[in-house]
C-alpha cells in the first residue's frame, strides 16, 4: 500500500516536514505539491508517474474539489490499480496509519476510510473551562 500526500503549495512538503518531525521518514508515502509553476497535466503526469509499480494507492489530498483531488479521481477512475482518494485528512491520521503501510492487506478504500475516520475523531475544539481551587487542600 502506498500514500501519495498532494496538496496546493507546499501542503505536502509540509506535511513531509513534520512527519520527519515526528517520527521521521515512513516507507510507501510520497508527497507531491502542486506549485503555481505547474498545471493540471503536470500533476496528472506526475500522479501517474507515481503509481507505477504499484497495486494499492490512497490520495491523500488537501481540499475535496481542488485540481490534486480532481486528478487524483480521475486517475483513480482511468486506473486498474486499487486507488481511492480522501480529502481534508490530517497529520494524526497520516502517522497512524503510516507504519501499517508495508504490510497493509485491505483494500485502499478501507484505508481512506480508516484516514478520514482518524482524521474526524482528531478534529475538536478546545473548550476553555474555570478551574475550581479548593483551599482547603495543600498542592505540591
Amino acid at each position: 500500500m502506498k500514500i501519495i500526500v498532494s496538496g496546493h503549495g507546499n501542503y505536502a512538503s509540509g506535511l513531509q516536514s513534520t512527519i520527519h518531525l515526528l517520527a521521521g521518514d515512513i516507507a510507501n508515502i510520497e508527497y507531491i505539491d502542486f506549485t503555481d509553476n505547474m498545471d493540471d497535466i503536470q500533476l496528472s503526469e506526475r500522479f501517474q508517474r507515481s503509481v507505477i509499480g504499484e497495486n494499492n494507492v490512497v490520495f491523500m489530498c488537501d481540499l475535496l474539489g481542488g485540481t490534486p483531488f480532481k486528478e487524483a479521481v480521475k486517475l483513480s477512475q482511468v486506473s486498474e490499480k486499487d486507488i481511492a482518494v480522501t480529502s481534508g485528512c490530517n497529520v494524526g491520521a497520516l502517522l497512524e496509519v503510516g507504519f501499517e503501510l508495508t504490510t497493509y492487506s485491505a483494500p485502499a478504500k478501507k484505508l481512506a476510510e480508516k484516514l478520514v475516520k482518524i482524521s474526524q475523531v482528531q478534529t475538536k475544539v478546545f473548550h476553555h473551562q474555570a478551574i475550581q481551587v479548593d483551599d482547603g487542600v495543600e498542592g505540591i
